[in-house]
């Protein structure tokens, strides 16, 4: 049980390759660091927002944070769709959805922040409720 317990789980690769494939019209880049120039184009930025041991030894508790910045809003709305149709396949439930945002850095992008999450038996490596 105490090996278990010490066992680090990582859905890291899954998620990128996820992120990648994304279901969608619009071209993208996907990154770990936000769009530095508007010349950068549409952007899909993504990191491991939580990964820790819960009460039970035998379950961790994981959630990935995906933040997409598009120049207009038709963008934006495709972008989300793609994102979020391909982290629900996953196993991984939508925690939080920020509203859409403007950002005000002279950069002229539109944001939208999720976090996707989920508890997983390290002994199945299976998702669970």
């Amino acid at each position: 049980m105490d090996q278990l317990r010490q066992m680090l789980v990582d859905g890291r690769a899954q998620v990128a390759q996820a992120l990648r494939a994304l279901d969608c019209a619009t071209p993208y880049t996907l990154r770990h660091t936000h769009p530095r120039r508007a010349q950068d184009g549409e952007v899909v930025t993504w990191r491991e927002y939580d990964n820790r041991n819960t009460d039970c030894p035998v379950v961790d508790a994981l959630s990935y944070e995906v933040t997409v910045w598009a120049r207009d809003l038709d963008a934006l709305a495709d972008l989300c769709s793609g994102v979020n149709r391909a982290m629900t396949a996953l196993g991984l439930r939508r925690e939080y959805a920020a509203p859409d945002e403007f950002q005000a850095d002279g950069l002229g992008y539109y944001t939208k922040v999720f976090r996707f999450g989920r508890r997983i038996d390290k002994r199945t490596m299976r998702l669970i409720d």
